[in-house]
């Protein structure tokens, strides 16, 4: 079987609607996935109804936001109890409470035109995802919300003293006392910053309370994964792999749902199915 434990829908920062997604899948021939939208989980129900109407496997996911010294990490939540009060409360906190005030903030601070007292009283169209990104449309940021979405997270991401992420370890609790499973989304990128202490990064995450490593990601070179799988196969770590696919919002290949030929046989998902 094939699998995808990594998709975003149009929920948070995707262009599609979960049943395109389930359509896409069953097209590539993706047996199980996951659509982990960032602090939501409002596309499930829909989710859940595609895949059992086209004979798919899934799994409940989630990614959310965490801070480890100093380091803004994401973190795959998967099979948790969508009806935990602390888990929903986390998620709540992570989309509702701040949705994403802190980025505002930070662009406010470049573009005069924006303030977080403007942007709580901006209605967004009744399109599914980002108000965010709609706003800097509406402030003339950005030409369009797919021109948007590409350019200003990155720049204005840096969490500041609006933003709602836990810290790792309180993060990991809460996933696990909810019955669900944290895997540590696509560390590549802490190896790009850090390859001589890789390792050493993994291991005091891991000392955080993460269950595993999504590490089989389109940016990872062989190297990253290698490390990875061997890091949990000798911790007793979940392995996993996705995509991480947003729709048309992101055009390279590797990031389609599917492009990763990731099989349910080099997978470790004991607790996320």
């Amino acid at each position: 079987m094939r699998v995808d434990l990594h998709i975003h829908s149009n929920y948070s920062d995707s262009s599609r609607s979960p049943e395109e997604i389930v359509s896409v899948a069953k097209n590539k021939n993706v047996g199980l996935i996951s659509v982990c939208d960032h602090a939501t989980i409002d596309s499930f129900n829909r989710l859940s109804k595609a895949c059992k109407d086209n004979n798919i496997n899934f799994v409940l996911g989630v990614e959310l936001g965490a801070i480890w010294e100093n380091n803004d990490l994401h973190v795959l939540a998967y099979n948790f109890d969508k009806h935990n009060v602390k888990m929903k409360t986390l998620i709540n906190q992570q989309y509702q409470d701040s949705d994403y005030e802190y980025i505002v903030y930070n662009m406010s601070l470049d573009y005069p035109q924006m303030s977080l007292d403007d942007y709580r009283n901006f209605e967004r169209p009744e399109e599914k995802g980002w108000k965010y990104l709609y706003y800097a449309v509406a402030k003339g940021v950005a030409s369009t919300y797919e021109e948007a979405n590409l350019n200003i997270y990155g720049k204005y991401s840096t969490p500041n003293h609006l933003s709602s992420s836990y810290n790792l370890h309180d993060l990991c609790s809460i996933v696990k006392q909810a019955n669900g499973v944290s895997v540590l989304a696509h560390p590549g990128y802490l190896h790009e910053h850090n390859p001589d202490i890789f390792f050493k990064l993994l291991k005091d995450i891991k000392n955080y309370g993460v269950e595993g490593i999504e590490c089989y990601y389109p940016q990872h070179s062989k190297t990253v994964t290698d490390i990875c799988v061997d890091f949990c196969k000798n911790n007793d770590l979940r392995i996993t792999g996705g995509c991480d696919c947003h729709g048309d919002y992101d055009k390279l290949e590797e990031f389609k749902i599917g492009a990763l030929d990731i099989s349910l046989d080099i997978l470790d998902l004991k607790g996320i199915i």
